[in-house]
């Protein structure tokens, strides 16, 4: 039996637009209670991570001729902080959506840092369309979800479509048990 394939054009590989779009992430408390607060990423294919990525580049030739551990260590830290808030549109924090502030955040949340970079590596969440940014005539508070859970592939006990949601977390707190997907 011959498998039969769907033809597409180039435009069904296209991630950039999407990318530079954006998400709305929802965002939960490490208690793994859901946050009323989100954050507004873009995917690793916008220009703008694109940009930011090239500088780090060639930040980290200056950074790797620094002699003192210590301020080698800061230096790639803020370097890295600096890279995850390109990937930040905006969020509904009552603080504005700054570099210093961003960097603040991912400093004191590492756990959100780690998340938002996972999910805008994730392409295909930028695909689907209950994945969209905040509705801006609702002043971003409105976030889309799946209609359903079975249209994520989420374990039993498990918050679908939420790649912010920390599964480390509720296997310390002793909830439901799962395994990484990434």
């Amino acid at each position: 039996m011959t498998e039969q394939f769907e033809v597409v054009g180039m435009e069904a590989f296209y991630t950039r637009e999407k990318a530079n779009k954006g998400i709305a992430l929802p965002l939960y408390l490490p208690t793994g209670e859901r946050a009323d607060h989100w954050i507004h990423v873009r995917g690793i294919d916008s220009d703008e991570f694109r940009a930011a990525e090239a500088e780090r580049k060639r930040e980290a030739l200056r950074i790797a001729m620094i002699e003192d551990p210590k301020e080698r260590t800061l230096a790639i830290a803020d370097a890295r902080a600096s890279l995850l808030a390109a990937l930040v549109i905006d969020w509904s924090f009552a603080e504005p959506c700054t570099l210093e502030n961003m960097k603040r955040f991912f400093r004191e949340a590492p756990q959100l840092a780690d998340s938002i970079d996972r999910a805008a590596s994730r392409r295909d969440l930028f695909f689907r369309e209950a994945s969209r940014a905040p509705d801006a005539d609702h002043g971003g508070d409105e976030l889309r979800r799946p209609a359903s859970p079975e249209s994520d592939s989420a374990e039993p006990g498990e918050k679908p479509n939420d790649p912010t949601h920390n599964r480390d977390t509720d296997q310390a707190n002793g909830q439901a048990d799962s395994t990484q997907e990434n």
